[in-house]
């Protein structure tokens, strides 16, 4: 077994800068979930639970384009005699590819290009392989991050891989190990969570995998059970496979079959131990995946067989090369389920994956509970229960080893939270965790918490510069706090972070006094602006507005183009659409450009009768659509009921918006829909 740095050359588009402004958690910690009266009480205990966004105290990561180049991309390469596993450290760990050496096939899907898209928590997400999801709903804040990596030595004095990180929002450490032993035509996973402090955390793990999606691919798990999404009522359902009630006639257990994107989660029974996915294909091949009892829920994702799911399939790789389905492991019972990780814990799984062949006319027959039960005795060949128990036993002896070697450099947070705890708690990290990180740039994220950490004071910063990195722990909240009663550590930037601090753990008039300081102290365009949002928020318009004009007449321009898309989108919610349009006027080339100005600027161009505008619209290929997003198909439809009313000769009504939808499919380079109309 080997482990070793290479790199990849795929055409893609870079991940670019990140955008500066601080994102605040949804007030609402819990979502309403609705459910269409199938959900018994405990499936429906904790749903909703800590699933609100959250952000903070990451940036977004926005700046990317689809115009793609070559790009060389670190990659590191765990391999045996049978499998070739390549991960990509730089994109949070990614399991790129897993290769079959016999047959030089991918095991997973693997996406030929590097394109991202918005559907991450951090907005940039790219398709593919295995991605490692901890810490809140959604594809994970380091999805598109630099994670730590490290070759360690197992008890034969064999490689494997460590890959590691220190989440901030929940202030938990967390490692992957990777193993392929000598001749094993399985990849072995090892993943472990500590919260080694004094208060219990909401927790999520999800194991995303990307596999081909064929005609015939066939999914099966555990159990017949499954919570799936009822569109009708935009909620949850509970039902059966393989006929599930929102898709009476087709078997959904062949993905494809659904008629729009969709999803289900496997209620895996407490009894069974040891649970399992599989897709199994019609040429003989089946993909497996089985685990320990703490990974116990399993889910189905497809973009489903309609225009929208295929345009996005198309959107992510090249035009007939996306085409993928997610099997997915977690914790809880769906994605919108909570869970709470006690104080003082640590929470650790084994997973194994590989792929074998099987007689297809078995797996395909029409009973699916029967072919269930040849898919079951084909995993248990493979991994049996007390093979998976052995394995997990053996790889947790290792989970405390110190990863010395290190292959990569991800953040220096977790090293932050080192020195950090050193010097006020007197503790450290937990065991199995090495941070020490190359040496500090003078731009360094953390070099402002750093100097608040050793001098007892934060730095000054111009008003003019990009804020340094937000925080959000309450342990640095205290620290910050502490400083301030100093009149000599009073300063503007010192309060524009208090504020965002004390914004995004619920303490709003504590927040608006600081960012109130903060201006006092000496007005900039950042504070201005999370006074908007926090006015926003509240859905008082007009004060929001206030605080813009008074930003825009301090620097009478932007500094960055986060500010001139919410400024605009706040004119556009308020229907100030001659004001909108004269602003995005004034906005240099390099911001006007972007795909979300003028996307949030068309609906002030159509009210407006800009058509040319409109019209150019409507051809161009966004970047940064949103999973879901409609509104450049709400601005297609009403583009073409304003076109039928003038030709009538009647005013715009509802009623021509609806026979414009009937009339006007969208055309496919904006069709992002999850379901049809």
């Amino acid at each position: 077994m080997r482990v070793y740095q290479s790199s990849l050359r795929l055409e893609g588009a870079a991940v670019g800068g990140e955008n500066p402004l601080p994102m605040f958690r949804n007030s609402q910690h819990h979502r309403e979930v609705a459910d269409n009266g199938t959900l018994t009480e405990g499936h429906r205990m904790k749903l909703g639970y800590e699933t609100g966004e959250r952000f903070l105290p990451y940036r977004m990561q926005d700046r990317y384009s689809r115009e793609r180049n070559e790009l060389l991309i670190e990659t590191i390469i765990l391999e045996n005699d049978q499998l070739q596993a390549v991960f990509l450290p730089q994109y949070g760990g990614r399991l790129y590819a897993l290769i079959d050496k016999k047959s030089n096939r991918d095991i997973l899907y693997t996406n030929p290009v590097f394109q991202p898209a918005n559907l991450a928590i951090l907005n940039a997400w790219f398709s593919g392989g295995i991605e490692w999801n901890i810490g809140q709903l959604g594809h994970t804040f380091t999805t598109c991050s630099p994670v730590h990596a490290a070759i360690l030595k197992d008890h034969k004095g064999d490689d494997f891989l460590r890959i590691y990180d220190y989440e901030r929002t929940k202030n938990v450490f967390w490692h992957i190990d990777f193993h392929l032993p000598a001749g094993s035509d399985k990849l072995l996973i090892y993943v472990r969570i500590v919260n080694d402090n004094n208060r219990a955390v909401p927790m999520y793990w999800w194991t995303n995998i990307a596999v081909e999606e064929t005609a015939g691919a066939r999914v099966f798990s555990a159990t017949d059970e499954v919570i799936y999404i009822d569109h009708s009522i935009k909620g949850f359902g509970l039902g059966k496979l393989p006929h599930l009630p929102t898709v009476p006639d087709k078997d959904v257990s062949y993905p494809l079959s659904f008629p729009f994107s969709n999803e289900y989660f496997f209620q895996t029974p407490a009894n069974n131990e040891y649970p399992w996915e599989a897709v199994a294909y019609e040429d003989g091949r089946m993909f497996y995946e089985r685990s320990t009892s703490r990974l116990r829920y399993r889910k189905m994702f497809c973009w489903g067989n309609h225009a929208g799911g295929r345009r996005w399939c198309d959107f992510l790789a090249n035009p007939g090369e996306g085409n993928y389905i997610e099997i997915q492991g977690g914790f809880a019972p769906t994605q919108l389920h909570g869970l709470d990780m006690p104080a003082h814990s640590e929470w650790d799984f084994t997973q194994a994956i590989g792929m074998t062949c099987i007689e297809a006319e078995l797996t395909h027959q029409q009973d699916w509970n029967k072919a269930k039960s040849y898919v079951q005795q084909c995993v248990d060949r493979h991994i049996d229960e007390e093979e998976m128990l052995a394995i997990h036993h053996s790889l947790r002896t290792l989970a405390g080893k110190k990863p010395e070697h290190k292959l990569f450099h991800g953040s220096e947070w977790g090293e932050l939270e080192r020195l950090r705890r050193e010097k006020l708690e007197n503790r450290q990290i937990p065991p199995g965790f090495h941070f020490t990180v190359r040496q500090q740039a003078e731009n360094s994220p953390s070099r402002d918490w750093q100097a608040l950490l050793n001098d007892g004071r934060f730095p000054e910063r111009g008003v003019h510069e990009i804020p340094s990195a937000w925080m959000v722990q309450e342990e640095w909240l205290d620290l910050l706090e502490a400083s301030l009663q100093s009149a000599r550590n009073q300063s503007w930037n010192a309060y524009m972070h208090l504020g965002v601090m004390l914004y995004e753990n619920g303490k709003e008039a504590d927040a608006i006094a600081a960012w109130e300081t903060s201006l006092r102290l000496q007005p900039s365009v950042w504070v201005y602006r999370n006074l908007a949002e926090a006015m926003n928020r509240k859905g008082l318009s007009e004060q929001a507005l206030s605080y813009w004009e008074r930003a825009f007449q301090l620097t009478h321009s932007f500094p960055d183009q986060a500010l001139a898309e919410e400024y605009l989108n706040l004119h556009i919610g308020m229907e100030r659409y001659a004001e909108a349009w004269r602003v995005y006027h004034s906005l240099p080339d390099a911001f006007a450009s972007s795909d979300r100005i003028r996307i949030i600027v068309g609906a002030a161009a159509l009210e407006l009768d800009e058509l040319a505008f409109v019209e150019r619209l409507f051809l161009q290929e966004f970047a940064v659509i949103r999973e879901g997003e409609t509104l450049v198909i709400e601005l297609w439809y009403k583009y073409k009921a304003k076109k039928l009313a003038k030709a009538r000769n009647e005013p715009l009504s509802e009623a021509l918006i609806a026979e414009a939808k009937v009339m006007f499919p969208p055309p496919a380079n904006i069709d992002f829909r999850m379901i049809g109309e």
